[in-house]
């Protein structure tokens, strides 16, 4: 399988990495570029969303707070370049892992699940959950997240196909099936500092690599429509929302006149 990028994944990189062969000044500007959004990654990993500031960035990439603002004015600006910035690393790592397995590995051992559970511990997946989970609360790191992990989710689908030509057939099945893999490695790489159970881990990543060999094997399968209708209906008329548990304050004992 070849190794070649997708179109889609290569047009994810930060305007200004790529610069034209032959043009001095165009590489040096893409060195800073890219030292200042390797610097930011670090500072997002160690440090959180909420406590990495351009004066942070700037200590870390060894460059004046003007070299940064020239290349990115504001905090919008250098976020949106380190989000696009961490999902194109991400993936192309992981485009190259996969195309480079053999197809007995990729088809019949289901090694891609691995490979996206490591992928999940680097340092551009972590800062990427990181500003997933900050988005939630900060109104202005979703306005910027969200768009872009939109688009990152139509690369990534774009890029499946390419690297999982198995599951051309079926892109419904193809769809849920990544979307079930996402929530369980993700819940797992953010749970895990609370876990610390590296067995358990590889034990819920060999049953998720053996599960999704069997759904595309068509051994499992998803449910159709009208069983999922029937569940939620039967949801509806028997699960009770819970009532309020919140404690009422005490009432004060009455006093009697003179008391």
């Amino acid at each position: 399988m070849s190794n070649e990028l997708s179109t889609a994944i290569q047009e994810l990189a930060p305007d200004g990495l790529s610069p034209r062969p032959g043009s001095p000044q165009e590489q040096k500007s893409s060195k800073t570029r890219e030292t200042i959004l390797e610097a930011a990654l670090d500072c997002l990993a160690e440090h959180g969303y909420a406590n990495t500031t351009h004066n942070l960035v700037c200590q870390q990439a060894k460059v004046s707070r003007g070299a940064l603002l020239h290349h990115y004015p504001t905090s919008q600006d250098l976020m949106v370049a380190v989000i696009d910035y961490a999902f194109y690393k991400h993936m192309t790592t992981f485009s190259q892992m996969v195309g480079s397995l053999s197809d007995e590995s990729r088809r019949n051992r289901n090694t891609a699940i691995a490979i996206d559970w490591q992928q999940c511990q680097s340092r551009e997946m972590q800062v990427y959950l990181e500003m997933k989970v900050a988005a939630r609360t900060n109104s202005e790191l979703r306005a910027i997240f969200l768009p872009r992990a939109r688009h990152h989710d139509l690369v990534w689908k774009e890029e499946l196909l390419k690297v999982f030509p198995e599951w051309r057939d079926n892109m419904p099945k193809l769809d849920l099936t990544r979307r079930l893999t996402r929530a369980i490695l993700e819940g797992l790489s953010m749970s895990r500092e609370l876990s610390r159970d590296s067995e358990a881990e590889w034990a819920l990543i060999t049953f998720t690599a053996e599960m999704v060999l069997k759904i595309r094997q068509g051994e499992l399968d998803f449910p159709p429509p009208e069983r999922v209708e029937a569940f939620k209906q039967a949801v509806s008329a028997n699960v009770k929302r819970p009532r309020s548990t919140a404690s009422k304050p005490a009432r004060r004992p009455h006093k009697n006149a003179g008391d």
